[in-house]
């Protein structure tokens, strides 16, 4: 990685990207629900003013700094703006091209920094060689995920959920799918830990737990890969839990894999009433924990956070229920500042944990 004294970036990553560059017709249509430009109103925050960057950066008429990369690291990957966008520019390929322009020039965090030295000497994002996988023979390969192997009880869970509805997972120790480290810019690492995680994960196809790693898996490893609720879904008993729920749409779902109604389908069938939010399915709004912001900005990725749950308090429902370990701990910890600043409440729940009442409702009636 070169210093920063470095005045200009090399333009490798981002050079394929100029003619799209060249399509952004400037409209700013994808101010329109961007959760940071709403949050700061500075037009280098929204998608627009970073493809003007980016081509300074590729140009050389702008230097790289660290106020570029802050612009750059100020995103949560919601990919609202590449679904508005007319142009149908790669929005999100430019950001992490120009992000892995700046971190070769030395412009990466400490905190990011840290989280791809983890993944490099552990596996994991955690740094923590005592995490385990559940692991056990099986038929269905099931990749569970940094985020689900730092949560033991929501994995043990889903496996369970797996086995009552009939499939025999197949669970090996993993290493994480390396999207942090592509998402942050760290290109050349990600490069050498495609190569181990292959090793360790050789399946052509497998069932996955999180949405991000369903997406990653896919794109970033050619890997065919089904979020676990779309294997379910058809096997998914009719319960009577009567819960009044609303429904977050995490970002890589309802605009990464496009999977709108399955969750949906399964909270019905479980005997689940679904009020939505104004914002929902294709429309809805990020929660504030992707792209690396909740390692970087704190305060922006809460007061992203608290809109989201503002939104849902005024639903009436009684829980919250979302599909992503992320989005669950980011609006979890959101709810809990609102209740005690202002009294109001809800519950926030994984989609996992209103399956496994309702397969118990079932075992008891």
């Amino acid at each position: 990685m070169t210093d920063k004294n470095k005045s200009k970036t090399k333009g490798k990553h981002l050079k394929k990207y100029e003619p799209q560059m060249n399509m952004c017709i400037r409209c700013a249509y994808c101010f329109e629900s961007c959760p940071i430009v709403k949050e700061t109103q500075w037009d280098t925050d929204g998608a627009r003013g970073k493809v003007i960057l980016s081509y300074g950066l590729l140009t050389g008429d702008l230097e790289p700094s660290q106020y570029i990369a802050d612009k750059f690291f100020r995103c949560t990957f919601c990919r609202d703006c590449v679904e508005r966008c007319p142009s149908k520019v790669d929005i999100l390929d430019i950001i992490s091209s120009a992000r892995a322009e700046l971190v070769e020039a030395g412009f990466a965090s400490e905190t990011h920094k840290h989280i791809v030295d983890n993944i490099k000497n552990t596996g994991n994002i955690y740094g923590d060689t005592e995490v385990i996988s559940q692991e056990r023979d099986g038929k269905t390969p099931l990749f569970i995920g940094c985020q689900y192997l730092g949560r033991p009880n929501k994995t043990k869970k889903y496996i369970k959920i797996l086995e009552k509805l009939g499939f025999e997972p197949l669970v090996s120790k993993e290493i994480c799918c390396g999207f942090p480290m592509e998402v942050l810019g760290f290109r050349e690492e990600y490069e050498e830990h495609k190569k181990k995680f292959k090793k360790y994960f050789p399946h052509e196809n497998a069932v996955i737990l999180c949405p991000t790693c369903t997406v990653f898996l896919n794109e970033g490893h050619n890997i065919d890969a089904k979020h676990v609720l779309q294997v379910i879904l058809e096997k998914i008993p009719n319960a009577n839990l009567g819960l009044k729920v609303t429904y977050h749409d995490p970002c890589d779902f309802s605009r990464g894999l496009k999977i709108i109604e399955e969750p949906r389908e399964i909270l019905k069938k479980l005997g689940v009433e679904i009020v939505e939010m104004e914002h929902s399915r294709e429309n809805s709004r990020c929660c504030g924990g992707g792209g690396g912001i909740l390692m970087t900005d704190q305060k922006l990725s809460d007061n992203i956070a608290k809109k989201r749950i503002y939104e849902a308090l005024e639903t009436g429902a009684e829980i919250l229920v979302t599909s992503c370990p992320t989005c669950e701990t980011v609006l979890k910890k959101a709810a809990q500042e609102i209740s005690e600043e202002e009294g109001k409440t809800i519950s926030v729940r994984n989609i996992e944990d209103i399956i496994w009442m309702g397969l118990k409702n079932v075992e008891a009636s």
